[in-house]
């Protein structure tokens, strides 16, 4: 069974911070995953779900976060980019100048390193 499980970034300081999403007093909230007791109120635009997928480096891999690998041996020097995604079927990749949207699975995740996500470092979806 896949763990479920949502980041956000807090509304107070900006920083990223783990749990399940709960609302409390009108405005959503994560409650802290270290803490049960703990909720911080989140700006939910940047809610992601946990994939339930890590990276080579076994990172998670979040909704929105944007990915890397070197995938054709004979140019190494050629860095694929794509950016994890939501859509009706699953968690889906969107490669980076493409309209294409494909499947996402333990194959990808196994090939590709975490390197960002759309929030924080939207200049990676630039290069090309």
């Amino acid at each position: 069974m896949r763990e479920i499980l949502f980041k956000a970034k807090r509304k107070d300081n900006g920083e990223w911070v783990e749990g399940l999403p709960t609302r409390m007093w009108g405005t959503l909230h994560i409650q802290g995953s270290d803490n049960e007791n703990t909720a911080y109120e989140i700006d939910p635009d940047t809610l992601c779900q946990y994939t339930g997928l890590t990276d080579k480096n076994g990172k998670k891999i979040w909704e929105n976060d944007i990915l890397k690998a070197h995938l054709d041996a004979d140019y190494p020097e050629d860095t694929t980019y794509t950016r994890i995604l939501w859509n009706e079927t699953g968690f889906c990749s969107n490669e980076n100048h493409s309209r294409d949207i494909e499947t996402f699975g333990k194959w990808d995740a196994e090939h590709f390193e975490v390197c960002g996500n759309i929030f924080d470092n939207p200049d990676l979806l630039e290069v090309e």
